[in-house]
């Protein structure tokens, strides 16, 4: 296909015509964030969930939880509370 704009002779074709567009149904995202802090990390992903979700109407969920526990037992925490849950969470 050429990059060239159309003609204006062929701007009333009905070959030239755009097609509808279908609907796309978008289903939303999960997304799981487990943060060692207990207040101030937990508010600060609130935050940012809050202005996602003011642009994309709650197709990007976020589930914020703060443990106030070591690196590796937030990773087996956040595990277990992936596997639990029912939302399929897409990101950990």
């Amino acid at each position: 296909m050429s990059l060239k704009p159309p003609k204006k002779s062929d701007l009333n074709k009905s070959w030239m015509k755009p097609k509808p567009d279908r609907g796309m149904k978008i289903q939303p995202e999960y997304h799981l964030i487990v943060s060692e802090g207990t207040n101030t990390e937990p508010a600060y992903f609130e935050a940012i969930r809050d202005i996602i979700n003011s642009r994309y109407r709650k197709k990007i969920q976020f589930e914020v939880s703060g443990e106030g526990d070591n690196t590796i037992n937030l990773f087996w925490k956040a595990k277990q509370r992936a596997a639990d849950s029912a939302n399929g969470f897409r990101h950990v």
